[in-house]
């Protein structure tokens, strides 16, 4: 009977994954943030590889299709003050992303509702911000990021890249105010 168990068990544990490993998944967690005069932009996003699937855009993802860059659970931006981007004012706050693509023009969606599934495509709704953006080609980005390639001390660029196109979101934030201090404090 001792030996009958001690097989079961061992038999058991054979089918258990090693210790720290875990399933890799076709598009991984990602994350990005800047700190730009006091204002903190965190971006989080799951990474999702071409792998072979040519063309992405006009194809796997069809013109005129509202899509969240990345993949799993929406795309979000988060804000801890009030910022512009791209010249439209947004409240300090946590967006899911979205991006409406077209072979010229591209429009962004920022949905107030940040938790939201990839294919669980926001309704236009006035709580949304979306201004129109124009995709640039790009070589490679076979998996896709985000990233704040330039930084100054009055905004950002943040840049989507992915199969071949990238857009580019520049992100103006507010002055800091420093407090003047009487004298002798």
């Amino acid at each position: 009977m001792r030996r009958i168990r001690a097989l079961i068990l061992a038999a058991a544990m054979a089918g258990l994954p090693a210790a720290g490993q875990a399933q890799v998944r076709a598009s991984e967690r990602g994350g990005s943030f800047q700190v730009v005069n006091g204002t903190t932009i965190t971006v989080e996003y799951s990474r999702p590889g071409v792998r072979g699937r040519l063309p992405m855009f006009g194809g796997q993802i069809p013109w005129g299709e509202v899509w969240t860059p990345g993949a799993n659970w929406a795309t979000t931006l988060e804000v801890d003050h009030d910022v512009s981007i791209n010249g439209h004012p947004v409240k300090k706050g946590k967006y899911s992303v979205w991006m409406e693509v077209q072979p010229a023009e591209w429009t962004v969606i920022l949905d107030p509702r940040s938790r939201m599934f990839h294919i669980a495509h926001p309704k236009p709704d006035s709580m949304q911000v979306r201004f129109p953006v124009m995709p640039s080609d790009v070589q490679g980005a076979d998996l896709l990021t985000w990233s704040f390639p330039t930084v100054s001390p009055t905004g950002t660029t943040l840049l989507m890249a992915w199969a071949g196109k990238s857009v580019a979101l520049q992100i103006t934030v507010p002055p800091v105010e420093i407090p003047v201090l009487a004298a002798g404090v």
